[in-house]
């Protein structure tokens, strides 16, 4: 096989972080990257958000549907967007309706004086529309408080991150150094 021939099938069996970069933006689905890419792509939007990398702010969220692959903001990376941005957020109000409806409102507000607002919405009803009790009936109130955090935490910060159902974590552990974007992280 040429020189050529060969450098053109390593480079469409790889993509080069720039490409990786650009195939992410435009479709916001991270299924054809490689594990390396997902990961350098992670790393690039933390670096825009200020976020540490080695915290593992990122998942991947899968559309169960779709199989879409996307980043999700998770629990350690709202940590850090609020103390980023100087966020507080306040419950406003929690309600269960007679269908088991649970409904949490929360309002996050900025070091400016910005505020957002968001409602989280969860069933408390088993599959046979029966009420449930106890742990169970607590953890899903629990869910909906954190949702509307969240949320409102993303919207006062611009990002417009989908939420799902299914999160899986990167499997890309260790890759070799030399294919980690080559940046300093100053946290």
């Amino acid at each position: 096989m040429s020189t050529l021939a060969t450098r053109v099938q390593q480079e469409s069996q790889h993509n080069t972080t720039d490409r990786a970069i650009e195939k992410a933006i435009v479709s916001g689905d991270l299924r054809a990257l490689t594990e390396v890419e997902r990961l350098q792509y992670n790393f690039a939007v933390c670096r825009s958000l200020g976020l540490n990398p080695l915290l593992r702010p990122i998942d991947y969220l899968v559309d169960e549907r779709s199989g879409k692959v996307s980043l999700y903001v998770n629990a350690a990376g709202i940590a850090q967007l609020r103390a980023i941005h100087g966020i507080s957020v306040r419950i406003i109000g929690r309600t269960t309706d007679e269908d088991g409806l649970h409904y949490v409102t929360c309002r996050a507000t900025d070091n400016h004086g910005r505020e957002e607002e968001a409602i989280a919405i969860v069933s408390l009803t088993d599959k046979y529309n029966k009420i449930l009790t106890g742990q169970a009936k607590a953890n899903l109130m629990m869910r909906a408080e954190t949702k509307s955090k969240r949320r409102a935490t993303l919207a006062l910060c611009g990002l417009p991150w989908l939420e799902g159902t299914k999160i899986r974590p990167s499997s890309a552990i260790d890759p070799p150094p030399d294919l980690l974007p080559e940046e300093d992280f100053d946290f």
